[in-house]
């Protein structure tokens, strides 16, 4: 997904990741949504991200009230008031079958261009078909920066 940052908070700074790099508290505004989430650029620099175009991919740190539509509805990402967390209307695309039984299965939901992938886990045990109308709440939404 393509947004472009339109504020950031450079002393929002913390490292994340599995191999930290810094993240940053932003304003963003894409084709899909616009909101507040946690950007991790491949710049080094926070202030040289205002008005850059990203092309990122979207992780989020839990999901809640997740459920299976009866009936089709408009893909749609919504901020919500606390920052970081989206209501999310997609379509089930596609899933992933780990080769190891053991591992977890996961599933990608577009909602316009936004591509979101869930767990199992994340989808309260639920295994919904592809082509399926999803909605969730996607909390702390962060953005990496695909150049990284």
């Amino acid at each position: 997904m393509n947004i472009t940052i339109e504020e950031i908070d450079s002393a929002s700074m913390r490292l994340i990741g599995h191999a930290p790099q810094p993240s940053f508290v932003v304003h963003f505004r894409s084709a899909a949504f616009s909101g507040i989430a946690r950007l991790v650029p491949a710049l080094e620099s926070a202030d040289d991200c205002v008005g850059v175009e990203f092309g990122v991919e979207i992780t989020q740190g839990s999901v809640t009230q997740f459920g299976v539509l009866e009936q089709a509805a408009m893909n749609a990402v919504e901020a919500l008031d606390t920052p970081g967390s989206f209501k999310v209307t997609g379509m089930l695309e596609s899933q992933s079958l780990p080769s190891d039984p053991s591992a977890q299965r996961h599933a990608f939901i577009m909602a316009g261009e936004a591509c979101f992938c869930l767990s199992e886990e994340e989808m309260g045990g639920l295994w919904p078909e592809p082509g399926s109308t999803v909605a969730f709440v996607a909390h702390d939404v962060t953005l990496w920066d695909e150049a990284l």
